[in-house]
């Protein structure tokens, strides 16, 4: 569900617990989601940049990481962009590389970029550091 309401306010918790940038919340470049199953719940979202993505701040609460509502979540975030039209979903993480990695993600260069909208997001600009890994996935 979107991460509007009392929602947004789980979202924030979220991003907090997890270390994660709060600005999707109030930049208006993207949007989040809420998952949950049973008392676990996590958090995703994305900007979108035509036909490239940015997936953002994929977390779960602490007490349920490793139950794999982070990989579901993730796939559903992923339909979500390939039912707008989305042929590529790009990333940094400094923390989850392997996560990601599983999930059919691999690194490249920031150099392969060439949306310059994507390129001059927030998230790459100045949000992440320079060293975090840069990963994308194409989709079908």
């Amino acid at each position: 569900m979107p991460a509007v309401g009392p929602e947004r306010d789980l979202a924030e918790q979220l991003l907090i617990s997890a270390k994660l940038p709060t600005d999707i919340l109030t930049s208006g470049l993207g949007e989040l989601w809420i998952a949950r199953s049973g008392e676990a719940t996590g958090v995703g979202g994305f900007e979108f940049y035509g036909e490239d993505a940015l997936l953002r701040s994929v977390a779960v609460d602490e007490t349920h990481r490793g139950t794999g509502l982070g990989g579901r979540l993730t796939e559903a975030l992923l339909v979500i962009a390939m039912e707008r039209g989305v042929r590529r979903v790009w990333l940094l993480t400094e923390t989850a590389e392997k996560f990601f990695q599983r999930k059919g993600f691999a690194r490249v260069e920031r150099s392969a970029i060439t949306n310059a909208d994507l390129l001059s997001s927030p998230e790459f600009t100045h949000v992440c550091a320079s060293t975090a890994a840069c990963m994308m996935k194409r989709l079908s």
